[in-house]
């Protein structure tokens, strides 16, 4: 019985005047709280309508943080994420491995599709040990599960603390391989292009390869659009500028409607900085924006903060 109840709380579903999307949350962790007995007044996001634009394999984590802090929250993902259509290029550099110095990670998706690409080709952790990877924050412990120790995780979560890590390092020389998305239907957001000009900036050279796919999501919009046009959205959250371009084109360019009474948070100052560039009102940035955990506790300590 114990057993069922734990696999039936996995299951999210997320409504606000009709299903959204269902949701698989991950399981939590072993420090996690568990009690759910918890006054209303210790919960500032309780009652909130927070809608987010996370793609699929981000959303379960966020959406059940929201929903174990008291929030009604509203899955609207405006981009998704997937493999590639073919992998021969990210193959064809794994094979000549000894050729790269590095491997740098912007996001959890590349390591995934790393990952996922040894298991493929039948190589391990021995047989990359010689390749320092570089990951951020939570990021580099799917690298730590499958037996790859990185090299490199800065203090700032971010591609240009890795940057300023190796140049505290003093390694300005070397050859880094970028998995990276390949971007279709959008204009791609600044981050990769600027981190592949800062590595080069400081003497390395790079090979960016497609790792995954990022595009703009078209369908199953309407209903979460209507409720910002509506002010039935307390509070709305991106997690990359991605989701904020793909949400603008949606609306027809037109973020006044982000401008109104709506609460905009932000996942870390890339994420904010692209906000701030289409003239979105920036009111919550994640100061810990390693994990989803801090980006909670900021929308909470705002809302802490008001009557």
């Amino acid at each position: 019985m114990r057993n069922c109840i734990k696999v039936a709380s996995r299951l999210i579903l997320l409504m606000v005047l009709g299903s959204l999307a269902p949701l698989l949350a991950a399981e939590p962790s072993a420090k996690a709280r568990t009690t759910d007995l918890i006054e209303r007044a210790s919960l500032p996001l309780y009652g909130k309508t927070v809608l987010f634009t996370a793609p699929r394999n981000y959303a379960g984590r966020l959406g059940q943080l929201l929903i174990e802090r008291g929030a009604r929250p509203v899955w609207m993902p405006t981009i998704y994420i997937e493999p590639v259509p073919d992998y021969k290029v990210f193959d064809e550099v794994l094979r000549e491995r000894d050729k790269y110095d590095w491997i740098a990670f912007t996001s959890r998706n590349g390591i995934e599709a790393y990952l996922n690409r040894l298991e493929a080709l039948g190589l391990g952790a021995n047989d990359v040990r010689q390749l320092k990877s570089a990951a951020i924050g939570n990021d580099a412990r799917l690298l730590e599960q499958a037996g790859i120790t990185p090299a490199l995780v800065p203090v700032a979560p971010s591609p240009i603390g890795i940057v300023e890590e190796l140049k505290r390092r003093g390694i300005t020389s070397g050859t880094v391989l970028v998995p990276a998305p390949d971007v279709i239907g959008m204009e791609e957001p600044a981050v990769v292009p600027d981190f592949i000009r800062d590595l080069e900036a400081i003497g390395l050279k790079t090979k960016r390869v497609p790792a995954y796919v990022t595009a703009r999501e078209t369908q199953g919009l309407e209903r979460g659009t209507q409720m910002l046009r509506n002010g039935k959205i307390d509070m709305i959250a991106f997690t990359s500028r991605g989701e904020i371009d793909s949400l603008l084109a949606h609306l027809g360019g037109d973020g006044a409607v982000l401008n109104q009474k709506t609460v905009v948070a932000c996942f870390g100052p890339i994420t904010s900085e692209g906000a701030r560039l289409r003239k979105i009102r920036v009111d919550v940035v994640a100061r810990d924006y390693s994990r989803f955990e801090g980006f909670v506790a900021a929308m909470e300590d705002w809302y802490r903060t008001r009557p």
